[in-house]
């Protein structure tokens, strides 16, 4: 099973990120629904990891968490692949669910961990027109800030990949209360 963890936001504030994403008309926007702040993806593990990764879960002791979501950024290298705004304030719960993973004998892929809330997904091959879009998305918008967000739920999501894009479930809330 395709999973990963993640902090899911609140509704409103998804919202106010899909319907900003719409208004960039950049790439390919990230539907409301599945707007979140991913701190681990776990690849395809099998349902007894899983069940390993849910015992540690459910014993971790973290602190819900204030989260400044400021400043438009891409990612994916040279030839970006998302357009997203940075999450301040998840590297320390980062670093504590990745331990969790760990223990529960899951290989974590190498990636450095960058706080972020993808807003849209960018064309593999992007002509210049994509090209002048995001750049006067991040010229006009580059310094958007939303107001700090105290976020207190852990989630395990399931991912399906379709055609007309991923589609995620939501299997297990881990409460963040120190």
């Amino acid at each position: 099973m395709r999973c990963f963890l993640a902090l899911p936001l609140p509704d409103d504030l998804s919202a106010q990120l899909a319907g900003f994403a719409a208004r960039l008309r950049v790439g390919r926007p990230v539907r409301e629904e599945n707007i979140h702040l991913t701190l681990a993806f776990l690849e395809e593990q099998p349902v007894e990891a899983l069940d390993d990764l849910n015992t540690e879960l459910e014993v971790l002791r973290a602190p819900s968490i204030p989260v400044d979501l400021a400043g438009l950024t891409t990612m994916g290298g040279a030839v970006p692949s998302v357009l997203a705004i940075r999450a301040e304030g998840v590297d320390a719960l980062h670093k504590q669910v990745a331990q969790a993973v760990r223990r529960a004998g899951i290989k974590l892929p190498y990636r450095r961990f960058r706080g972020h809330v993808t807003l849209a997904r960018l064309p593999r091959t992007p002509t210049a027109d994509d090209l002048s879009a995001l750049g006067r998305a991040l010229e006009t918008h580059g310094a958007i800030r939303y107001p700090t967000v105290t976020l207190d739920t852990l989630s395990l999501y399931r991912s399906d990949l379709r055609p007309d894009g991923a589609r995620y479930e939501r299997l297990a809330d881990y409460p963040l209360r120190g």
